[in-house]
């Protein structure tokens, strides 16, 4: 992943703490092994965060969905 991620902090408030450390790892460009890693999960909750995120963001800030998305070839059809 080399892009850089943008969103609105205000969007912070949706999310749990623990989605709060996986998004802001993304917009480290941290790898979802390195974000595994970090938080001694596996990579599949990693994922699930992610799409989560996604989720309860798509509403109100949808380019870092997109971002999101696009950065992490998530497929977010089966959400």
């Amino acid at each position: 992943m080399t892009q850089q991620l943008f969103y609105d902090p205000s969007t912070l408030n949706q999310l749990t703490p623990r989605e709060n450390f996986v998004l802001t790892a993304a917009k480290k460009n941290e790898s979802v092994p390195a974000i595994a890693d970090s938080l001694d999960i596996p990579q599949s909750i990693v994922l699930r965060h992610l799409s989560n995120i996604i989720v309860k963001l798509n509403g109100s800030d949808q380019n870092l969905a997109h971002q999101l998305v696009f950065s992490y070839n998530l497929d977010t059809r089966h959400s």
